[in-house]
């Protein structure tokens, strides 16, 4: 879900909204995080918003270019991108386990948030896309679907341990400095290029997400 050609390895810093963020903090206690590579495609995606945000509010320039990626984002229902991300997001968020001892209750509600994080996240993207196609649609209207987007991707990253966002953006950064010929994949010289771990994470999300 590349949107715009100057995307870069980091996510800028994101001004989200507290009504948003605030009740997206890990709720039940977590024994074991799923892996890296389940953890991947998803930071793609928040660089991905990251950048069409900015792109927005940059340059209304940048409108129909945006506008025509999102709807390539949600083209072809069943086996649209909207429909692999979120089942990426909810794959990682079912293989999560969880300390024997939690309460049940603290269990569901956590799960919850984070459903309802990557569900606004999608609902706010396609109001981006609707209010794209409109003539004469008004800035900050536009803006503000695309800040609530942003918000609320950034929100579900917030219930994740910073080792683990820490870890699957040095993988990230250095997949895409090994891929020295931008093709979106690594050959096995440039696999030969990462640590034997990130070796291992990368071909695990990649047998599993392409």
């Amino acid at each position: 879900f590349l949107i715009l050609p100057q995307q870069t390895a980091r996510a800028e810093a994101v001004t989200a909204s507290p009504t948003i963020v605030g009740i997206n903090k890990q709720i039940a206690n977590v024994e074991a995080w799923p892996g890296i590579e389940n953890l991947e495609p998803m930071f793609e995606l928040k660089l991905s918003v990251d950048a069409m945000t900015a792109g927005i509010v940059a340059d209304s320039k940048n409108y129909p270019y945006i506008k025509k990626r999102l709807d390539k984002f949600f083209k072809g229902s069943i086996l649209s991108e909207k429909n692999f991300y979120f089942g990426v997001g909810l794959q990682y968020m079912n293989d999560i386990k969880y300390t024997s001892g939690e309460l049940p209750n603290y269990v569901v509600m956590d799960k919850q948030a984070r459903y309802d994080a990557l569900e606004l996240t999608m609902q706010n993207l396609e109001g981006l896309k609707s209010v794209l196609g409109k003539d004469g649609a008004d800035a900050g209207i536009i803006e503000g679907y695309a800040k609530d987007s942003q918000a609320a991707l950034a929100s579900w990253f917030a219930m994740i341990p910073t080792n683990e966002l820490k870890a699957v953006e040095e993988l990230f950064v250095h997949v895409k400095k090994a891929d020295v010929n931008r093709d979106g994949r690594l050959s096995d010289d440039e696999l030969a290029s990462l640590s034997v771990e990130e070796q291992q994470v990368w071909k695990k999300r990649v047998d599993k997400f392409g």
